[in-house]
């Protein structure tokens, strides 16, 4: 990403801004581990980076409009420090902080400067202050974001505070050519490092030496993981997002991956599910071809205009008939029994990418992951790919790379 893209995004949010608000957007704060210090992996907050292309923790971006309309943007960051570089490194410097953002070198400030910056700026233009609220969860713990806004409902009790995160999501939601670009080498990178790990893996070892090759072969490829991979064997498969990875990886049982490669914060999200010892058995080839074609099914739904409500009322339908051709199920409720997750979600710098969109658009990428999993059978089978809405067909960015049973089997029997 250059910084174009950057200012090219805050433009767009300026568009959406009304006039008199001012928005609020903390990068994040690297975690603590019990009593260690804080020099745990970093994961920028996705919106700030969205819109400034800087990874550096513990940094304000200030974006206002004025009630006439003018749009303003201040940069905070930490004021270099000697001491601390000779423990932690470099720190961002206003000229790096102008390069990745696109913003003037007088609109990066220094942090002691920002409380006198906000007070005039509350002050004289703003009827409104807005964040970027995505709490999952009651139990989970305030971002230096709510505590902004508790400070500022404080002290200034008659501003209106309001969450601007749909607003945002919004422009996220729709991919350009560069975003697209960087999914795509994700997921490229993502096939190879799973081609590497079947090269290598054996039955008898733990589901996280399998995990390990994996990892190895992407850390190689200078990217990170999107999430945690998840390399469930057996029975353990039949839990959606079991990463305990501890367990030994049978001959002929399947075992099932969700994983993705990160190229510059965007996620691939992939799964595959393979046999153990190189070979399905008959009853796997059974399952795995319904799997297979469900897949084909979803993904001929993603189309622009269609509700996104549609793919997995279309894989719910033809389990309904799939399965009880094989005797699985005799009443078409019993379908939630081997199939309880959504078809689809959204991708980007997030996993599960927030999203406005009811109907898909030219333009999302999203996911499409059908499943079946049969707990009395110790079988679970996922398969994953990423989409691209277009206007015509939608176009898969990972494509048939490792889902054909005779390639899986040639791979693992070389």
């Amino acid at each position: 990403m250059n910084k174009e893209f950057f200012a090219n995004n805050r433009h767009r949010l300026f568009e959406k801004m009304e006039e008199g608000s001012v928005l609020f957007l903390h990068s994040g704060i690297a975690p603590v581990k019990s009593h260690d210090q804080n020099m745990h992996p970093f994961a920028v907050n996705r919106d700030f980076y969205y819109l400034t292309g800087i990874e550096e923790q513990d940094v304000w971006l200030i974006l206002g409009k004025s009630p006439m309309g003018t749009p303003s943007e201040a940069l905070f960051i930490e004021q270099p420090d000697e001491e601390i570089i000779k423990w932690n490194g470099k720190m961002l410097t206003v000229e790096r902080a102008c390069e990745l953002s696109g913003m003037e070198q007088d609109d990066i400030k220094y942090k002691q400067d920002m409380e006198r910056f906000v007070a005039r700026k509350l002050s004289r233009e703003a009827d409104k202050a807005l964040f970027s609220f995505d709490r999952l969860s009651m139990g989970a713990f305030r971002t230096p974001s709510e505590d902004y806004a508790l400070k500022l409902r404080e002290k200034y009790p008659a501003l209106p505070i309001e969450n601007a995160f749909k607003m945002i999501s919004g422009l996220r939601a729709i991919k350009t050519p560069e975003e697209i670009e960087c999914i795509r080498k994700a997921g490229d990178v993502t096939i190879k490092a799973l081609e590497h790990m079947l090269r290598s893996a054996k039955p008898g070892e733990y589901e996280y030496q399998w995990a390990a090759d994996f990892e190895h072969y992407v850390a190689r490829s200078g990217m990170g993981k999107a999430f945690t991979t998840i390399a469930a064997s057996g029975a353990n498969a039949v839990m959606l997002h079991y990463s305990d990875n501890d367990h030994i990886v049978n001959a002929g049982d399947l075992i099932l991956f969700d994983l993705g490669a990160e190229y510059r914060n965007y996620a691939s999200d992939v799964s595959r599910t393979f046999p153990v010892g190189g070979k399905f058995t008959e009853r796997q080839k059974e399952l795995y071809k319904i799997v297979r074609e469900a897949m084909d099914i979803s993904k001929d739904k993603m189309r622009p205009g269609v509700s996104i409500r549609e793919p997995q009322q279309a894989v719910i339908d033809f389990y309904k008939k799939a399965l009880r051709t094989i005797g699985l199920i005799t009443d078409d409720s019993e379908v939630g029994k081997y199939y309880y997750h959504g078809v689809s979600h959204s991708l980007g710098l997030d996993t599960h990418d927030p999203s406005d969109r009811l109907v898909y658009e030219p333009g999302m990428v999203v996911s499409n992951e059908p499943g079946l999993y049969i707990k009395e059978e110790g079988i679970g089978i996922r398969l994953e790919n990423d989409i691209l809405i277009t206007e015509g067909e939608p176009c898969d960015l990972i494509g048939n790379r490792l889902l054909d049973i005779d390639e899986i089997e040639n791979i693992m029997n070389r």
